[in-house]
């Protein structure tokens, strides 16, 4: 096994939390080398408005070139501090390391879930495309926040095509508003999506879902949820299998390893464990990168606070769900509102984590 000395931070994954922390390192003049199996940056947020056909390809992914100029193409299979290996065999050392490999799609022992279409990557999100595109029938399981922006998408583009969407809670986006569940539930009925809640999957079949007995033919989409892949890094875990950090972001026992975004187990001011989200990402991933510079600087890192700022959900058909800190914008006439601050976050994300550059290079 080789080991190579990585003159600056080495940060691994590029989603959200990890170009926002290689911005933070390269802010600060130090090197920020991204290791990303893909070597692209998804905006998750967009995938599913891709997939549906809503939003062109290119909101999918951008090289990840476009945020740091040292970009490995390869994945991590273990962390330990300051020292990362991977797949190819590689070690590399560096000043500090910033762990961002966030989550995959959860595999709950349903029969035949491997037939489901995933949908969380940039690739998984152009292969639907296409798919979604001569399909007659698309079966959507899970009605959270991708479930839903989905079905929202197709049901709006494709105004043909026979849309379900399966959910085993009593109702949609259960981590949101009540009243944003419904109104959820009532734009996908106007566009004429099946919408079936307290709805369990027994199998899935080539094809179609077997649900409560009755089988519903389509393409299978599976939206339901993702889960940390911490515990086959060497780390330590929370209660939820996320890698666990203290107030710093430094992984727990280590001195120069941080983790940000999906992977970690970030919590609020009452202990609790933030949900997966963009918004959430994106703050830890600069407060690491941060953190990291001062690390590698001799310095001793900052404690962090974090913050859930709401929900926004772009339903396509300039429809859409939000919920801003104690305001809900999902009522009629008031859900033309929450694309419009889609598209604002979009752009302070670029902004954010690219510069003005980051908009002028965006294709139109």
């Amino acid at each position: 096994m080789s080991r190579t000395a990585a003159d600056g931070i080495v940060v691994v994954g590029g989603g959200y939390a990890g170009v926002h922390a290689a911005r933070s390192i390269i802010r600060a003049g130090r090197r920020a080398f991204i290791v990303d199996p893909t070597g692209q940056h998804d905006y998750v947020t967009r995938l599913a408005a891709v997939a549906g056909g809503t939003a062109p390809t290119v909101d999918a992914s951008s090289p990840l070139t476009d945020f740091s100029d040292d970009v490995i193409v390869a994945s991590m299979v273990a962390v330990d501090d300051g020292v990362v290996t991977l797949d190819d065999g590689r070690e590399l050392t560096a000043d500090a390391v910033v762990v961002t490999a966030g989550a995959v799609p959860s595999t709950p022992p349903i029969p035949g879930i491997e037939l489901a279409a995933p949908l969380r990557t940039a690739d998984d999100a152009l292969a639907l495309r296409e798919r979604v595109d001569i399909a007659t029938s698309v079966v959507i399981i899970g009605g959270g926040a991708t479930g839903v922006q989905l079905a929202g998408a197709i049901a709006s583009r494709h105004r043909h095509t026979r849309v379900s969407l399966i959910e085993a809670d009593t109702s949609l986006l259960a981590a949101m508003r009540p009243e944003t569940g419904r109104d959820a539930a009532r734009i996908l009925l106007g566009r004429g999506v099946d919408v079936r809640l307290g709805s369990g999957v027994e199998r899935i079949e080539d094809g179609a879902v077997v649900v409560d007995g009755e089988s519903i033919d389509g393409l299978v989409v599976w939206a339901a949820g993702f889960s940390p892949r911490a515990a086959k890094l060497g780390c330590p875990t929370t209660a939820t299998g996320r890698i666990d950090v203290d107030e710093t972001l430094l992984v727990r026992g280590t001195e120069r390893t941080f983790a940000a975004g999906d992977i970690a187990g970030h919590v609020d001011a009452d202990g609790s464990e933030f949900a997966m989200s963009a918004q959430v990402a994106v703050q830890a991933g600069a407060a690491a990168g941060d953190n990291a510079v001062r690390v590698a600087n001799g310095e001793t890192p900052d404690p962090v606070t974090l913050d859930h700022r709401g929900w926004v959900l772009d339903l396509g058909g300039c429809r859409g769900l939000a919920e801003v800190g104690p305001l809900t914008f999902s009522a009629p006439f008031l859900d033309v509102v929450p694309p419009l601050l889609h598209w604002g976050i979009d752009v302070k994300h670029l902004l954010d984590s690219r510069g003005f550059e980051g908009l002028l290079d965006r294709p139109r």
